[in-house]
């Protein structure tokens, strides 16, 4: 048998070339795509799309059964942080499928539980507002009762929205009307919000804003005056409110 000596400038030469000859090497500059599969398998909210509030009766909490998804659905467990609903558990069930229905288990208050429908989400959503550490927040909206239901959800299309959706840094409102349960017919609004950090940088307590947020505020506070939102509301806007931690 032949034996064969090379030189270091030889076996550089094989490296880059491709390897040594037979040699295996793990190939470590991959991407990791587990991330981005599990956040393309994600459904996201959009305008049209349905939202089950399924409230937890107190002193219960969500079976392993509750938090399945369904052909047609997703499940996300919420606990109440801030507000009317403070240490109250949720699941929302988000479903593309406006028809769509779900029987809810005997945890499940259905007194004050309900269906929304999004009817408005400002510019397209691309981001997933589900996520775990997201703070969602329920803001129910209290209408005069002479309001005319059309004019109102105008108002919502063409001014609310376009003037409140986007408009402060990581967060984002979108606009719902309940079509069954508690409160059929009625309206309400998610404010959602990247991270705790982010809500407690604008609201450091409860209802009581910061600085920085009320000179954000000062861009879109003519909403509020009588000519605007004061034709329709019968109290204010953030009267009924509570903000929720998503956990999964």
């Amino acid at each position: 048998m032949n034996a064969y000596t090379f030189t270091p400038c030889f076996v550089l030469f094989l490296l880059l070339c491709g390897g040594w000859p037979g040699a295996v090497f793990a190939q470590t500059d991959l991407p990791d795509m587990t991330m981005d599969l599990e956040e393309e398998e994600q459904m996201k909210l959009k305008q049209g799309a349905l939202l089950s509030f399924q409230f937890i009766k107190p002193d219960e909490e969500p079976s392993f059964q509750d938090l399945q998804p369904t052909d047609n659905s997703q499940v996300h467990y919420l606990k109440g942080e801030r507000g009317v609903h403070e240490k109250r558990d949720l699941l929302l069930r988000l479903s593309y499928d406006t028809s769509a229905t779900f029987n809810p288990s005997d945890r499940v208050d259905e007194e004050i539980s309900a269906d929304y429908v999004i009817i408005e989400t400002g510019k397209p959503i691309q981001d997933n507002w589900l996520k775990p550490g997201t703070i969602f927040g329920f803001h129910h909206i209290l209408l005069k009762p002479e309001v005319d239901r059309e004019e109102f959800e105008e108002f919502i299309h063409e001014i609310w929205s376009p003037t409140r959706s986007d408009a402060l840094p990581d967060s984002k409102l979108i606009f719902l009307k309940a079509v069954s349960g508690a409160r059929e017919g009625e309206y309400g609004y998610i404010w959602l919000i990247d991270s705790e950090e982010t809500r407690d940088f604008y609201f450091p307590e409860s209802e009581v804003p910061s600085k920085m947020y009320t000179e954000f505020e000062k861009g879109w506070n003519w909403i509020n005056d009588d000519e605007n939102l004061g034709r329709f509301l019968a109290g204010p806007e953030d009267q009924e409110f509570t903000d929720y931690l998503v956990i999964k």
